[in-house]
């Protein structure tokens, strides 16, 4: 005989299959959101270590009336240790850096600097023969703060040298810091 008011324990197929929809959609709309997230940080940690290194190199000037030919010379005097860049390769695992010299008489002094990260999508965007000393900027090249036009570089037409946000985290470009 039957027991009445005795029902079976447990789920049925149906309502597991709405339990695993909603994960799944929940998983969808989480994990894009944490890996942009991830790109912002490294983005912000890329400035922050680029503005470490500025503020060595304006020490150095200041101490030697000159900013070194490489960023070796300001370990450790002026900064303990040269931060790696986080959008680096195994070939440049560091910022590049680039001085502008001007030549007064016999003397080479030089008075300008660029400092460049990959940016997220890891590309050299820009390069030592694409820079425009005369059209420099100080402060920060391209990220949610900076500018997108300087050193004779800017986000028009086919190229994107420094990175834009807005285009999203996989956006082209190189992140960079100018000086003085």
């Amino acid at each position: 005989m039957k027991e009445v008011g005795r029902k079976n324990k447990g789920f049925t197929l149906i309502e597991l299959l709405i339990v695993v929809a909603i994960i799944v959609i929940i998983s969808g709309i989480a994990i894009p959101n944490f890996l942009g997230a991830r790109s912002r940080a490294r983005v912000t940690r890329a400035f922050a270590d680029m503005r470490a290194i500025a503020d060595a190199l304006e020490s150095y000037s200041v101490d030697n009336i000159s900013y070194p030919a490489g960023l070796d010379a300001l370990t450790p005097d002026y900064i303990t240790n040269l931060p790696n860049d986080l959008f680096g390769t195994g070939e440049v695992p560091g910022y590049r850096y680039y001085v502008n010299p001007a030549v007064a008489g016999e003397e080479i002094t030089a008075i300008a600097w660029l400092l460049v990260s990959n940016g997220p999508d890891r590309d050299s965007d820009v390069t030592d023969e694409d820079i425009d000393w005369d059209a420099r900027v100080a402060g920060q090249l391209g990220g949610p703060d900076g500018i997108y036009s300087g050193y004779g570089l800017d986000n028009e037409g086919a190229t994107n040298n420094w990175y834009n946000p807005a285009s999203g985290v996989t956006s082209d470009g190189d992140l960079g810091r100018g000086g003085p």
